[in-house]
């Protein structure tokens, strides 16, 4: 066997690899859910950067949800 023809037999053996093992594993990893939409993200992300309005407080937490809804 030519070192040529041993090549592309390792070549195919790392792609059918890849194709058997690697990439189902890989596309499991995802969200069970589903991918959240972009504008969601950028929407949360934002909030997340800015200062809370307000503080807990066990006592006056009833009122402050309802006052907010």
């Amino acid at each position: 066997m030519s070192t040529q023809t041993l090549e592309k037999v390792k070549m195919e053996i790392k792609r059918e690899l890849l194709q058997e093992f690697v990439l189902p594993i890989l596309k499991d990893i995802r969200d069970a859910e589903g991918d959240y939409k972009e504008k969601f993200v950028r929407t949360m992300l934002k909030v997340a950067r800015q200062l809370p309005v307000c503080t807990y407080n066990p006592k006056t937490f009833l009122r402050q949800i309802k006052k907010d809804y």
